[in-house]
């Protein structure tokens, strides 16, 4: 074999090679994150072994430093992800008991659909790729219930946490200022005890503490008759 056929092999090696990575990660960002399962190409009845095996085997294919897929390293955050929640043998028996539990929800309603006619005895056998692709849809949908829910709950506990905050902030800012009126009710004690003394002393009341009469215009005219008559009386 010539040197020329062997570099044009070596070529086409290549490039089928990185065909094989552009199909793969291409593949792997098409799943859903709620199916680690699917990501990692596994079956359900997974062992730790073939998760790691899964994920090595994977890895290296997609790996962002051996393709030029553009989404390289996003397919690979899924594949870390997807790996380190099936090890998780937690995590693992959740999702494998949503799936169960879509299972059971999806087989009722199959069921229920044929007794109403609404669907026929041949396409509601519970078995199959099309079946397995339907609970794989009803999970996915349980799951995103579950998650709204989660986030519902969430942005209300935020918002009563708020409320909460704003309330006591409130009831905070309302003792400063009831401290602050004390402060200066008690700051100008001394200047009040000043107006007082002031005021006694000088605005209208005798030494002996009783206020002088105040004289009227006819009183006036009463003083000044009394003076005149006086005066006529000492003449005569």
């Amino acid at each position: 074999m010539s040197t020329d056929t062997l570099e044009v092999e070596r070529i086409l090696q290549q490039e089928a090679t990185q065909l094989a990575r552009q199909r793969e990660v291409g593949r792997v960002l098409a799943q859903s994150l709620l199916d680690p399962f699917a990501i990692l190409q596994v079956p359900r009845t997974c062992t730790p072994s073939d998760i790691k095996a899964a994920y090595r085997n994977k890895s290296r294919l997609i790996h962002p430093d051996k393709t030029a897929h553009e989404h390289a390293r996003d397919a690979f955050e899924r594949l870390k992800k997807a790996e380190s929640e099936l090890m998780d043998d937690e995590r693992r028996r959740s999702i494998l008991a949503m799936i169960n539990e879509a299972r059971r929800e999806l087989t009722a309603e199959w069921q229920a659909e044929v007794m109403s006619g609404e669907r026929g005895e041949e396409d509601a056998r519970m078995e199959g790729d099309a079946f397995e692709l339907a609970v794989l849809e009803k999970y996915k949908k349980i799951m995103v219930e579950i998650e709204w829910r989660r986030r519902q709950k969430l942005k209300q506990e935020m918002a009563a946490e708020g409320a909460a905050t704003k309330k006591e902030e409130e009831r905070a800012e309302e003792r400063r200022r009831k401290r602050d009126a004390e402060k200066a009710w008690e700051d100008s004690r001394d200047d009040r005890v000043s107006s007082w003394r002031s005021f006694q002393t000088g605005s209208g009341v005798s030494k002996k503490g009783k206020k002088k009469a105040p004289v009227g215009k006819k009183a006036k005219l009463a003083m000044a008759a009394a003076a005149a008559a006086k005066s006529q009386t000492q003449a005569q």
